[in-house]
């Protein structure tokens, strides 16, 4: 800058401070920007009029303190949207984002020992206490009933069968439920037809579960049918003999033929159609009763003459089962005549009476 125009700025200086105090040098540095002397053209910028007359100026400084001519040309933000960032800041630095916002609602899931962590953080000590001391107590309820399952399974298959009789097992024994009966086989006593039945259910071959097995039987019946457990008595898969309504009480188990005969039932499923599920006569079973039939013989209970049918040798059904249908036909005092079907009891026992 030559000297005219250093005493052009120095003029202006005073002019727009109205002192004659020298500018700042942050001053003199706004006004050589604005009043630059073009050095090709040996002339003053346009922007400075040599009569003073105007000057052009976006700031300057007045006592120290800046003056901006105009309002600041600052951006609009209409539309923000910010994804995993940083580096955006809002101010005078914000250059550029061009980018959209939606509004959807983002929800972060959390690791799970980290929603346990913020949990255990907005409890009490109480509440935490209580949580643990109910953990532990479900831990140790599963723990027992494993040992209790694990234990009853393997005790089960090695239990000691032991019942209170060798072979003959009374009502009181397998703790039947108590039942007040009001027909009796007195007029045809002693008895002469023996029917041999099954039962169509879970076999058992140990006291206390056949034991149990009779109980629901009768449960069944007396919940279903409103009557005692149908059979006079029943051969377990034990071998043992047990006592069901008894001797000298009306059976259900043969219509038409329980006035005049002693229904025993065998537990289990004997028919050959049953699949793999189907029970076995087993010898013991077999010796059992025919030592029980003897033995009742011998207290009086059936006639020296008795005879021996399956349920279907006197109506239509397949009891007791083709197992057990051929091994009774093997037995002494087996009828294979059929000649009592279809008949009463009192043409039975006149037809046995005429045949001793």
């Amino acid at each position: 800058m030559d000297g005219a125009s250093r005493d052009s700025a120095d003029e202006l200086n005073c002019r727009v401070r109205g002192t004659k105090k020298p500018l700042s040098r942050r001053s003199e540095f706004i006004m050589a920007a604005m009043l630059w002397y073009d050095a090709d053209t040996n002339r003053m910028s346009p922007s400075y009029n040599r009569n003073y007359g105007s000057y052009t100026a976006e700031m300057v400084d007045l006592d120290d303190q800046p003056i901006v001519n105009g309002p600041p040309n600052m951006p609009t933000i209409n539309n923000l949207s910010v994804t995993r960032s940083s580096r955006v800041h809002f101010g005078p630095k914000i250059t550029n984002v061009n980018q959209t916002v939606h509004s959807t609602e983002v929800i972060k899931d959390l690791p799970m020992s980290t929603y346990l962590c913020n949990i255990l953080k907005s409890t009490t000590l109480t509440e935490r206490l209580s949580c643990i001391v109910a953990t532990v107590a479900v831990i140790i309820c599963i723990i027992v009933l494993i040992v209790y399952v694990m234990t009853g399974f393997k005790t089960g298959s090695n239990t000691v069968d032991v019942a209170p009789h060798e072979w003959n097992i009374t009502k009181e024994m397998w703790l039947a439920h108590p039942y007040n009966y009001t027909e009796t086989t007195k007029e045809f006593q002693p008895i002469k037809l023996v029917i041999i039945q099954h039962t169509v259910s879970t076999e058992c071959h140990k006291f206390i579960r056949c034991a149990a097995e009779i109980r629901n039987i009768q449960s069944w019946y007396l919940r279903e049918y409103n009557y005692d457990i149908p059979y006079n008595f029943l051969v377990g898969n034990d071998g043992r003999i047990y006592e069901g309504r008894g001797w000298g009480i009306v059976g259900a188990h043969t219509k038409f033929y329980n006035r005049c005969s002693v229904g025993i039932g065998f537990i289990g499923d004997y028919r050959e159609d049953a699949g793999t599920q189907h029970t076995k006569v087993t010898q013991l079973q077999v010796n059992r009763t025919l030592m029980f039939l003897e033995a009742s013989v011998e207290e009086g209970h059936l006639d020296p003459n008795y005879v021996v049918m399956g349920a279907k040798d006197l109506q239509s059904t397949e009891s007791p089962g083709a197992n057990l249908y051929k091994a009774i036909q093997q037995w002494p005092h087996y009828d294979d005549n059929k000649r009592y079907r279809n008949k009463t009891c009192e043409e039975i026992w006149v037809m046995m009476v005429e045949n001793y």
